[in-house]
């Protein structure tokens, strides 16, 4: 194949490139070069440049496909020297910097933004409880007898239980000080209705609120529609009723403490009365840090000004938008795994919380030495400012996480007979690119467990999306043991690094 290679290289990585070209291919110009080369010659290329490769390398190859065209191979290096067909820029543009497009589109992102980052505020206030503190710093085989998210959502209630209305929620969170200056939550508060959610009772906007805290770890699972085999075909059927059930009586009836989501029978039934009782009483309560207390007062004062959360909120029954609900938590869930992440190395990362509230309650400790690492209050400002700089992202994400783009290993044709089927599977995939783009594409795939597989459903992925768009995607290895020796298999055969 005939190919020509054009270096963009800077400093002492030009010098390094012209080396390992000069070897293999004839130079036209000061930075170009052109010859004829085999596959395997040109795989050769390929990994002397990335062996040698710094941040100033910028090398792309073409092949010469016919008198009038060439195509790009790869580029090697800082991709942002070259176009999306491995052009070099002569010009420059000014940059469109409003976007109004990104606001236009997202008429709820505001609300989204500021009901995320008030549950934010709020998920881990059950954190306070004196058995949760304990167990911190005396870890125990026997869990708690109800998760801290349940009681976090308990704490929610007992606050604003009296409100009738949305605006009554967000006067008492503007007032909290006020609240609690006369008012503390008791064992018996929390353990009087401690089987139900008692969300039902809550109004819209504060649901949504609640729906977030008592989920930003996990879903309360389906029992109703599990896999018994006599009800399985009437849970198949279009217009089922189990999934035309209002959400208000789903709060009622199916949110509640159920074993192994939020509450631990084994714990219930080996604890003592004074032990369980420590997962119910408070020495502090976050609910009492003044910074805390300051951006609660801020979210709950725009929540009240918001328009969009002022119409949700004259609505009778319960917010069931999936789009606002499933981005919401999705912006609480990442901050919230962001943020416990961070260390004591990452200090330029993280918040200040109160200064006479460091060492009061403690939100998790280091796995490694097991020392203290967050505070609570530290936690809860923290994940609530991840949450709303996610959320101020939204819009801008589908446009700016990297793309594959031209990606060969993911796009060839697999030569295995066994998997010849896939190649057949690709093309109808491919057909389908243009309608996805208006439309939308979901697939449901069944199989064993194999490393080929995931192969080719990256390769799904790639030729759904425009030439020049496509290939983003987030994918997840079912088995969660078995992660890294698939992702180890996957990265060399694909090309990525790890």
């Amino acid at each position: 194949m005939l190919v020509t290679f054009i270096s963009q290289c800077e400093k002492k990585a030009l010098n390094r490139t012209r080396r390992i070209l000069d070897a293999f291919a004839n130079r036209i110009g000061d930075n170009v070069w052109h010859t004829a080369i085999t596959e395997d010659g040109l795989d050769t290329v390929k990994k002397l440049l990335r062996q040698s490769a710094t941040k100033s390398t910028a090398v792309s190859c073409h092949r010469v496909r016919t008198r009038q065209r060439s195509e790009l191979v790869w580029v090697v290096g800082n991709r942002k020297k070259f176009g999306e067909q491995g052009l070099v820029a002569v010009n420059r543009t000014k940059r469109n910097i409003l976007h109004s497009e990104w606001e236009n589109n997202w008429q709820n992102l505001n609300a989204i933004a500021i009901i995320s980052t008030l549950s934010a505020l709020l998920h881990d206030i059950g954190k306070s409880t004196n058995g949760f503190q304990h167990k911190l710093f005396h870890p125990s085989k026997m869990g708690d007898p109800y998760r801290h998210e349940w009681i976090s959502l308990k704490l929610l209630i007992w606050l604003v239980k009296d409100c009738q209305t949305d605006n009554d929620v967000w006067q008492r969170l503007q007032k909290i000080d006020e609240f609690l200056a006369s008012h503390q939550p008791t064992t018996q508060n929390l353990q009087g209705n401690i089987e139900k959610s008692e969300m039902d009772k809550l109004p819209p906007v504060a649901q949504w609120v609640a729906w977030l805290i008592v989920t930003h770890h996990r879903l309360p699972p389906l029992i109703e529609y599990g896999f018994a085999s006599k009800v399985k075909e009437s849970f198949l059927q279009i217009g089922n009723r189990n999934f035309a059930i209002d959400l208000n009586l789903y709060y009622q009836k199916a949110v509640k403490a159920i074993a192994f989501w939020v509450k631990n029978p084994k714990s219930i039934e080996e604890m003592t009365t004074k032990e369980k009782e420590q997962f119910f009483s408070f020495d502090n309560l976050v609910l009492n840090s003044p910074d805390w207390q300051k951006q609660v007062k801020r979210y709950a004062k725009k929540a009240q000004q918001d328009v969009v959360l002022q119409q949700l909120s004259q609505q009778s029954t319960a917010i069931a938008n999936p789009f606002l609900l499933m981005l919401s938590r999705l912006s609480v869930m990442v901050a919230d795994h962001n943020y416990s992440s961070l260390t004591n190395a990452d200090k330029a990362k993280r918040v200040q919380g109160s200064k006479a509230w460091e060492d009061k309650l403690i939100a998790n400790t280091d796995r490694k030495t097991g020392e203290k690492n967050q505070a609570l209050d530290e936690h809860l400002l923290g994940v609530a400012r991840f949450t709303a700089e996610f959320c101020r992202s939204l819009p801008i994400l589908h446009e700016k996480l990297p793309k594959l783009i031209n990606h060969e290993p993911l796009v060839r044709n697999t030569a295995n007979t066994l998997f010849a089927w896939q190649n057949k599977a690709f093309k109808l995939a491919l057909s389908q690119s243009e309608h996805s783009e208006l439309h939308g594409f979901f697939w449901d795939q069944h199989g064993i467990h194999r490393v080929r597989q995931n192969h080719w459903q990256r390769s799904y992925y790639v030729c759904l999306g425009k030439p020049q768009k496509r290939g983003k995607a987030n994918h997840c290895f079912g088995l969660a043991g078995s992660n890294l020796a698939n992702g180890a298999k996957f990265s060399p055969k694909s090309q990525f690094d790890r």
